[in-house]
């Protein structure tokens, strides 16, 4: 999928102008978008503001001490092995356990941002947040989203526009939760067919009208529009009956 013109400048701006110097903690994961995030943060802020942090359960990926030498920053190591361990009798299933692993290092960044009065930068793309594929208060936590309004497809689009390495473009994306857990498999759809679905969405077509463009199995069509039906909860912060003249998260928006 196609960068629109700009994109490269909007975000820059974007990154300066919300983050107004102060210190920003980032997340590592080893994958294409904290890395492009982390990207972001050193072309547009001073690298003594800039805390990268890997946050691994059991193993680093491999790929984190790459991305350490593209960005050129030092990247922290936290283990939260002990911080699940007290978890593993309370959730049974590995995608509970997950959620917990995502919460865990939000609260570390979170501490971490408080350490140096700094904010905490997001790594989602638009397929996440659009699909709900992130936890909620975990890696859907953060005081900016630099790359949110990209879709996956139009990360690794910009990512080759940007010359980023080519393991990094190669690589399967994976959240990291555990062994051989990959995006594409638990969505249960490629990036690039989730995307052209998704594009439907956020140009307001009906899904009879999404079939005719993307030519997909109806089927398909209608589980990502139900994903992201069922996933709203996750992209409104506060839920709150209206009572007085302006409600927060109504009609007082920020």
């Amino acid at each position: 999928m196609e960068v629109p013109d700009g994109t490269i400048e909007v975000i820059s701006t974007f990154v300066k102008e919300f983050v107004n110097g102060r210190d920003v903690i980032l997340g590592i994961s080893g994958g294409i978008d904290s890395t492009m995030v982390g990207y972001f943060l050193t072309k547009n802020i001073p690298r003594e503001k800039i805390h990268l942090y890997s946050l691994p359960y059991k193993n680093e990926d491999q790929d984190v001490p790459k991305v350490e030498e593209f960005l050129g920053i030092k990247i922290e190591r936290i283990f939260i092995d002990d911080f699940v361990k007290p978890f593993t009798n309370l959730v049974s299933d590995k995608k509970s356990l997950g959620n917990v692993m995502a919460r865990i290092r939000m609260v570390i960044l979170y501490s971490m941002a408080n350490k140096y009065n700094g904010l905490v930068a997001g790594t989602s793309n638009k397929s996440e947040i659009l699909t709900g594929y992130f936890t909620k208060f975990g890696d859907g936590a953060s005081d900016f989203q630099p790359i949110g309004d990209l879709y996956k497809t139009q990360v690794y689009e910009l990512a080759r526009k940007l010359n980023f390495p080519e393991w990094i473009l190669n690589k399967k994306p994976t959240a990291n939760l555990w062994e051989g857990q990959t995006d594409e498999d638990e969505l249960g759809i490629k990036y690039s067919d989730l995307d052209r679905i998704l594009q439907c969405i956020e140009f307001f077509k009906s899904k009879d009208e999404c079939q005719v463009k993307t030519g997909f199995d109806m089927k398909l069509i209608n589980r990502v529009y139900e994903m992201v039906e069922n996933s709203k909860h996750k992209r409104i912060i506060l839920y709150i009956p209206k009572i007085n003249f302006r409600s927060v998260g109504t009609d007082w928006l920020e």
